[in-house]
């Protein structure tokens, strides 16, 4: 992770509706945010949509992770491949 684990798992369980932004390997429980993500992250506060630095937090302490549609990374998708 590029910054604490621990900190990025704080970050999620005091914004539980981020989560909709990471992904999780079902093989090797590999955590990180989902490169599709958009640059800037927007709240609906009933006034109109502002910016948030969400994007950029969960940036902070996440690296990026693609998985495939079964929820599969890209390393454990190759090593399946090969059995």
């Amino acid at each position: 992770m590029k910054s604490s684990y621990g900190e990025g798992l704080d970050y999620l369980r005091e914004y539980p509706k981020l989560k909709k932004w990471i992904n999780i390997c079902i093989c090797c429980g590999s955590m990180g945010y989902n490169p599709d993500m958009p640059e800037k992250l927007t709240r609906n506060l009933g006034q109109g949509e502002f910016s948030t630095v969400s994007a950029q937090n969960i940036r902070k302490y996440f690296n990026p992770l693609k998985v495939n549609e079964l929820g599969i990374c890209e390393v454990c998708e190759k090593f399946t491949h090969t059995l």
